[in-house]
């Protein structure tokens, strides 16, 4: 229990560097949806990080984004943030945040969030940081400006697809589940010289072996077996057949004592009794009394 705690802080301690999948509102820290973490500080001032509008005659609720790299569409990460103002149309292809996840309430009257999310198979860069300065007026180094939201700048973080797809995530698994494919496992060590079978490729990039010539043996290891042997000529047989039969060899002809007449007089047909109906019925009758109890 103690190493898996102390493996999770270290895991949490390292900069993840997938893309974001999702991005939400929420109004209170303790409702934050399953499988998103706030931006509850500043990057440049450590204070609170929220959002919400100031009025001199009402006070709204707070306003915190919140991020996810697990939840939202498969395959689709976020390529883009803007902060527009309230009378503004979005760009095609951008998707408006502006209802709290938790409460259900306007994000904000005067300015608008929005993101547009793409498959991550068609991009190679996407967004996997974002920050709010309460101080700073223009992004960080290693940021892009996003906008000024109620006294405060956005700025975002971009990071390549392809690389994020082998970063481990909070669990110490790799975030495969997108289209690309593994990489290639190790090739294996080469085989001595004086090996039968495979020759040595040397430093060639070939992902298969070549056999030797000659190898495996180009006829069977014992000889085939032989064809039947042609029928024995007879005088009675009626083979006419020039093909090999399962009956080959075997003459067709009539048992020799029932062809001469002196053999007739040796041998003696069986003679068969003749019984009346009571008979038959006596000795064949059959009550099928089990076969009824059954």
């Amino acid at each position: 229990m103690l190493k898996s705690s102390v493996q999770h802080k270290v895991l949490n301690s390292l900069p993840d560097d997938r893309p974001i999948t999702a991005i939400q509102i929420i109004e209170n820290l303790d409702k934050c949806p399953s499988g998103f973490y706030p931006i509850s500080r500043t990057y440049d001032q450590d204070s609170d990080a929220d959002l919400r509008e100031s009025s001199i005659f009402k006070s709204s609720g707070a306003r915190y984004l919140c991020l996810s790299k697990t939840e939202g569409l498969p395959n689709f990460v976020v390529q883009e943030i803007l902060v527009l103002t309230d009378k503004a149309n979005p760009p095609k292809g951008f998707s408006l945040l502006n209802r709290t996840a938790d409460s259900e309430q306007k994000a904000w009257r005067k300015k608008q969030f929005c993101y547009r999310l793409v498959n991550k198979k068609d991009i190679k860069t996407a967004v996997t940081d974002i920050i709010i300065c309460s101080r700073l007026k223009k992004a960080p180094v290693g940021f892009s400006f996003a906008g000024e939201l109620n006294g405060v700048t956005l700025c975002y973080k971009m990071g390549n697809v392809q690389d994020s797809q082998a970063n481990p995530d909070s669990n110490g698994r790799n975030d495969n589940t997108g289209s690309y494919p593994p990489e290639r496992p190790p090739k294996p060590a080469p085989l001595s010289p004086n090996s039968p079978m495979y020759p040595s490729l040397g430093n060639s990039d070939h992902d298969y072996e070549i056999l030797r010539p000659g190898y495996p043996p180009s006829g069977p290891v014992r000889p085939a077996p032989k064809p039947p042997a042609p029928p024995v000529p007879h005088q009675h047989s009626t083979h006419t057949l020039s093909i090999s039969h399962a009956l080959d060899g075997v003459p067709f002809v009539v048992n020799p004592k029932f062809i001469t007449s002196s053999s007739t007089d040796k041998f003696q047909f069986p003679r068969i009794k003749a019984k009346s109906m009571q008979q038959i019925l006596r000795e064949y009758d059959y009550p099928f009394t089990v076969e009824r109890q059954t």
